[in-house]
């Protein structure tokens, strides 16, 4: 996975061979990550908190693949830094826009 540079930063999956982008994530897309980083346990990973990590990465680019073709086609030793960059590129974009915003305290 990986983010390229277009006048936005794009994610892209590459599967089989074949590249995917994923469409300009939603407001949900960074509530979803921030819930799924709050409720797994890196450390102790179970099979349905893996499911729900590939499910959310299957969405995010718009089920222009499938579950299993992650499963398949996405080698072992690139899952895991795959989904934490789909989730950082997700919360990272949020977390840039936030530091625009003026700080409240130099105000006063």
């Amino acid at each position: 996975m990986n983010l390229k540079e277009e006048g936005r930063k794009h994610m892209q999956i590459t599967l089989g061979g074949k590249n995917f982008i994923a469409p300009a994530p939603k407001a949900r897309a960074v509530r979803k990550a921030i819930e799924i980083t709050e409720k797994v346990d890196f450390n102790n990973m179970k099979a349905a908190d893996l499911d729900n990590l590939v499910d959310y990465i299957v969405q995010l680019f718009d089920k222009q693949f499938t579950i299993d073709d992650i499963y398949d086609g996405l080698e072992a030793d690139k899952l895991i830094p795959t989904l934490m960059a789909c989730i950082n590129g997700v919360v990272g974009t949020m977390g840039a826009k936030l530091e625009q915003f003026p700080n409240a305290q130099a105000e006063k």
